[in-house]
């Protein structure tokens, strides 16, 4: 499509006169559909927010009163989505509720008609006519089964796919003859393959719906700012398709729209919902990551696109299955093995099967082989290897997680230690100055000058703000300090005005620079023991203050621990802090491993001694403040990064929620366990089966009718896991 002529906006257009609405709610106890700012009462939860017509709702609710909410197409005045998107979305839905129709849909009504033909002829063997008619109406129903599967074929290989009937076939050679059982057992090994189609077929859809879902709300046209050439600092604006935007080229959403390409913000401040599935928003500004898929509220943002096309986060997904050898996860590979070498290993087997079978003539042989082929378990495998993996990086992408690959996916889904350092992930990360407690004489106002004066060397640093935020509250005059220097994780050293040295920090921060601490010792032990953290201030080589500082416990953070334990994992809490207000925080949430006064380089040593231990160690943390950790681990879970170039790490999410951190992991968790599960019965069931088969006391009808259960329930393990997920999982949490 042709790109149409830039526009006259100059720089960024105001909101538009109608702008966008929020997306209706479902009242949490009557149903009716409610704006979210227009609700007439909200109550709040762990696991979000339930809006409420009235207060009459609001009783209703809390007396137990639930309404069901049911999943309901968009509607034509949901401004929120781009017309493309819609009209993509409205055909997903309906593709979704219809029946399955098309290659790989169940096979036509003629395929069950031959079977039931073949079973009411099979007790009239007798009849020469009527056991060749009965064969016949095997092979054709096991010839409408194959061709039905195509799609299946493709994907496991048409030599695999092709097992099951000719397994019908030499079922029906071998019954020919022999009575009418025989022909029967065939008929029912025709109805088996029959069904194992219609299983597949039917199997794939949840798991297809989930990771089609996440692309269809991203248009496929996006605004590309255009300088101007009489002006290059003024800017407009052109609609341009959105498989010609290349990485490290910017884009522009306003209200209303949805972002195209996964980036980080350049210009401009808007409200957003972060990500597909989001229901709170969160604002977004200069140097923030942004997903495609976010959808602009409030304002306007000029994102550099860091992901495009097939390569952002929520549209890899649909790939996982066909990733490269180094980004697959094991299970795929085992799929990929599969379809590569399985019909091929099948038939060899079935061949060694007629060789050593019972001899009684070339029947018992060929029923042998039949069963062989009929039970192969090549489909269940490939399934049970990738659609658990694409239903959990669905249902994942839906809540603002982002795996960066299929073998990412797996390495979370093996972890066995988490190890976080417990700022901004178990805390708020605002910390509070709650008490300057003076030693010996001094002014309090004049020292907190000295040391808010110091503190502008560290910048942006949580300590640093809470003691500038003491300073304005207090209206301190400002001062100021030589040659303050900030030493991470430790302090701050450098020399007042009188010439005095100064050194600001954590009690091994002052022993190094050659402090004693003893006088003080009293006081911050007394700081620890309430679950604060105490700063030493030196004057001159003495300690002339201690200052105590409150960080609050962050909401959701005992869940998010209590998740982890419930998995079986091992929690572990790598922090600079000091060690007492620490291993405070960790009781209370009965985290028994503690590694404090840690400096950013030695959490790394740490992270790399777990995984020496033995297993696979996780971090949850946030870029450049925990880059050292993070580097470390096996599965780096990095908080508030998807979209932008930290997110490049093993887990990414969207919001900066350590409840997220977890669900991440459990996903995978489940996603692993569940394809695990169903391929070690495939493997298992065949291997029985082939078995009984060689010692002639399996025959082949019961072969396929076992195999066929086994399909059943190794091709749903992607559905079975995404039902699992809406069980087990709470609703998305709130934004970052």
């Amino acid at each position: 499509m042709a790109d149409t002529p830039p526009t006259s906006l100059t720089p960024l257009p105001g909101p538009p006169h109608d702008g966008p609405r929020l997306p209706t709610e479902p009242c949490g106890a009557c149903g009716r559909d409610l704006e979210p700012l227009r609700a007439g009462g909200v109550l709040a939860f762990e696991d979000g927010l339930r809006f409420l017509c009235d207060e009459t709702c609001v009783t209703d609710y809390r007396g137990g009163k639930r309404h069901k909410r049911r999943p309901t197409p968009p509607s034509s005045q949901d401004p929120l989505l781009p017309p493309d998107a819609l009209a993509n979305a409205r055909a997903q839905l309906q593709r979704g509720s219809s029946p399955p129709s098309g290659p790989g849909a169940p096979p036509p009504f003629v395929g069950g008609g031959m079977v039931l033909l073949a079973a009411v002829l099979a007790p009239f063997a007798a009849t020469p006519a009527a056991a060749i008619l009965s064969a016949m109406a095997s092979c054709v129903a096991a010839g409408i089964a194959l061709w039905a599967g195509r799609p299946t074929a493709r994907d496991i290989g048409w030599l695999s796919w092709a097992l099951g009937p000719a397994g019908v076939v030499l079922a029906a050679v071998a019954a020919h003859g022999g009575g009418g059982w025989g022909l029967f057992g065939a008929a029912l090994a025709a109805g088996a393959v029959t069904l194992r189609a219609f299983f597949d077929a039917e199997a794939r859809i949840p798991v297809k719906r989930a990771v089609d879902a996440l692309s269809l709300q991203l248009p496929t046209h996006v605004r590309a700012p255009v300088a101007a050439d009489e002006d290059p600092f003024s800017m407009s604006m052109r609609r341009v398709a959105a498989e010609r935007i290349h990485t490290g080229e910017e884009v522009v959403a306003l209200e209303g729209e949805v972002m195209s390409v996964d980036g980080v913000v350049q210009a401009g401040e808007a409200t957003v919902l972060p990500y597909p599935g989001a229901e709170t928003t969160v604002k977004r500004q200069l140097g923030d990551p942004v997903l495609a898929g976010a959808t602009v509220l409030k304002g306007a943002l000029r994102v550099l696109a860091t992901r495009v096309g097939e390569h952002r986060a929520l549209v890899r997904i649909a790939h996982f299955a066909e990733a490269r050898p180094d980004e697959a996860s094991p299970n795929v590979r085992i799929g990929d093995l599969v379809r590569r070498w399985g019909g091929g290993a099948t038939i060899a087997l079935a061949g060694a099967v007629i060789a050593v079978a019972e001899t009684g003539g070339l029947s018992t042989p060929l029923s042998a082989a039949a069963v062989v082929l009929l039970s192969s378990p090549l489909l269940a495998l490939r399934r049970a290897s990738q659609s658990p993996l694409l239903a959990a990086a669905a249902h994942a992408g839906a809540r603002g997680i982002v795996y960066q690959s299929a073998a990412a996916l797996d390495r979370a889904g093996r972890v066995s230690v988490v190890a976080m350092a417990p700022h901004r992930t178990l805390t708020e990360g605002k910390p509070e100055v709650v008490e300057v407690h003076m030693i010996g004489d001094g002014d309090a106002d004049e020292l907190m000058a000295v040391v808010a004066a110091a503190q502008r060397v560290a910048g942006q640093r949580p300590i640093p703000m809470a003691i500038a935020q003491f300073a304005r509250d207090r209206r301190i005059p400002r001062t100021e300090v030589r040659r303050a220097t900030h030493v991470s994780g430790r302090g701050i050293a450098g020399v007042t005005q009188q010439g005095e040295p100064l050194v600001i920090g954590n009690r091994r921060f002052l022993l190094d620079e050659g402090t004693s601490v003893a006088v003080a010792d009293a006081e911050a032990a007394r700081a620890e023991a309430a679950g604060r953290t105490p700063i030493f201030v030196s004057i001159g080589g003495r300690i002339r203050a201690v200052i105590t500082l409150q960080d609050h416990l962050r909401n959701g953070a005992r869940a998010a621990v209590q998740r982890l334990f419930d998995m079986n994992l091992e929690v572990v809490l790598l922090t600079g802090d000091q060690r007492g207000p620490v291993e405070q925080l960790a009781g209370s949430l009965d985290v028994a491993h503690v590694k404090a006064e840690l400096l950013p380089e030695e959490r790394g040593m740490e992270v790399r001694r777990l995984r020496d231990a033995g297993g696979k160690v996780a971090t949850i943390g946030y870029p450049d403040d925990d880059d050292a950790v993070l580097a470390e681990a096996d599965v780096a879970v990095v908080l508030g990064a998807a979209g932008g170039s930290a997110g490049e790490r093993a887990v990414a999410l969207v919001t900066e929620d350590v409840r997220d951190a977890a669900a991440a992991l459990w996903i995978a968790q489940a996603a692993r366990d569940g394809s695990l599960r169903a391929t070690r019965l495939a493997a298992t069931a065949f291997a029985v089966i082939a078995a009984g088969a060689a010692a002639g006391l399996v025959v082949p009808g019961i072969a396929a009718v076992l195999a066929a259960a086994v399909d059943a329930y190794g091709v749903r393990a992607g559905a079975r896991l995404l039902r699992r997920f809406a069980l087990r999982l709470p609703a998305p949490s709130v934004g970052a």
